[in-house]
């Protein structure tokens, strides 16, 4: 039910519901319905805009600075946390299950921190959608050690939510005696990741990586695309995420 909610709650879904209102309404109540149906256009079109798109990633991810190479020499974080993004349960070119894109630049940036600094690896997601016997978490455990040559420390399996990574997490690394951490995630998903691991009780360095960046012109900025409708979502779920957090 909550994955339902939620997309219903996010483009295009969102815009889509104003527009069968609208329709709905259109004979009893023509003037609500007219503002309905504009409302549903022009947020569907404006969302799926690169500028407006990459305005909203960009709120979120100009929130934490990446941090640079010659920094890490001089970080006293004690393990490098890993969040999951999803993964590819239907890959029949390798045969097994393997991690989706956006935890694959996670999992690359991860694995650059370990050699740099040496820490422990701690990979974080549980079971969504029972697709595979692997939890998110052994899955990127295994393109860690497939892909990267990286073994990991520890894999947390029960997870559902940012919420639930930030605190089984925090119970495998106080258990460890391990306080401080290296936070990896994209850009725009890091505000609300290190709010929750902070609540834990964990000192979060964050090391954001894929930040959003794209060459658009003055025109092309205004023309809908699919991508950036993607990345509207990402953004909003990433708000509608912070907002559901305050009540917990």
């Amino acid at each position: 039910m909550r994955y339902l909610l939620k997309t219903l709650a996010l483009p295009p879904a969102s815009s889509l519901l104003l527009a069968v209102l609208a329709l709905i309404l259109w004979r009893r109540h023509p003037k609500i319905a007219r503002v309905l149906s504009i409302t549903s256009l022009v947020s569907f079109w404006l969302l799926a805009t690169p500028a407006v798109s990459i305005a909203l990633m960009q709120s979120l991810e100009r929130q934490h600075r990446v941090l640079f190479p010659d920094q890490l020499a001089t970080t006293d974080a004690e393990a490098i946390v890993i969040l999951s993004g999803g993964m590819d349960s239907h890959a029949s070119e390798f045969g097994y299950p393997v991690s989706d894109a956006h935890t694959l630049v996670r999992l690359r940036y991860g694995a650059f921190l370990q050699r740099e600094t040496g820490l422990p690896v701690l990979t974080t997601g549980g079971h969504l959608y029972r697709d595979s016997d692997l939890s998110l978490a052994e899955v990127m455990a295994n393109d860690l050690r497939n892909d990267f040559q990286l073994l990991t420390e520890w894999t947390e399996n029960r997870s559902r939510t940012t919420l639930e990574n930030a605190r089984f997490s925090a119970q495998i690394l106080n258990d460890a005696g391990i306080n401080h951490i290296l936070l990896v995630t994209e850009g725009f998903h890091m505000p609300r990741s290190v709010r929750v691991f902070e609540q834990t009780g964990l000192t979060v360095t964050p090391t954001p990586t894929a930040k959003t960046w794209e060459d658009i012109s003055a025109l092309s900025g205004w023309l809908p695309t699919s991508r950036a409708l993607h990345q509207s979502n990402q953004a909003l779920h990433e708000y509608l995420g912070m907002l559901v957090y305050r009540w917990l």
